[in-house]
């Protein structure tokens, strides 16, 4: 059994204690001293097994042409007429459906939000001030109805379909 050369040296490191020793043992390829525990027999460095090791294989995703999460869909056909069930194509239905049309999400920008946040709480404002003159409760519920409608905007829930329904 070979001896490699062992040093022990005072810790330096960001997570190694400056008061102790640590060992270290000569790599077994280069020469070169790295970290080891008290019973470690030989060592090879980062270095040396990276040379050892292929480089890793780095791989892209293409776009296929298909929105995300196509095949979470219950029906979806792709532009050149392939049918799909829940992500399984479906070769005998091919060209017999029309292509799937998939309308995207109208995404706010952060001023939008917070624009639309401001109105809601204006418009929570009015309607508690208005709440405090009813008298009946059933005019009281609809004004209740529209200030739960409010709040989620405040929350943060802003859809396409709550800008719709609130501030137009």
């Amino acid at each position: 059994m070979t001896e490699y050369a062992v040093e022990y040296r005072k810790g330096s490191k960001w997570n190694q204690n400056p008061d102790r020793d640590y060992r270290y043992m000569e790599c077994k390829d280069c020469g070169a001293f790295e970290l080891a525990s008290e019973d470690t027999t030989a060592v090879t460095c980062h270095q040396c097994v990276m040379e050892m090791c292929e480089a890793p294989e780095i791989k892209t995703r293409r776009n296929q042409g298909r929105p995300s999460g196509w095949h979470f869909m219950t029906e979806f056909v792709d532009k050149n007429g392939n049918v799909y069930f829940k992500g399984v194509e479906q070769p005998k239905l091919k060209g017999t459906l029309p292509q799937t049309v998939v309308e995207k999400k109208l995404k706010y920008t952060k001023r939008q939000k917070e624009e639309y946040m401001q109105k809601a709480a204006l418009e929570i404002n009015i309607l508690k001030k208005e709440l405090k003159t009813l008298r009946w409760k059933k005019d009281k519920k609809v004004v209740m109805q529209k200030i739960k409608n409010y709040s989620k905007i405040l929350k943060g829930k802003i859809t396409e379909q709550w800008v719709t329904k609130l501030f137009s």
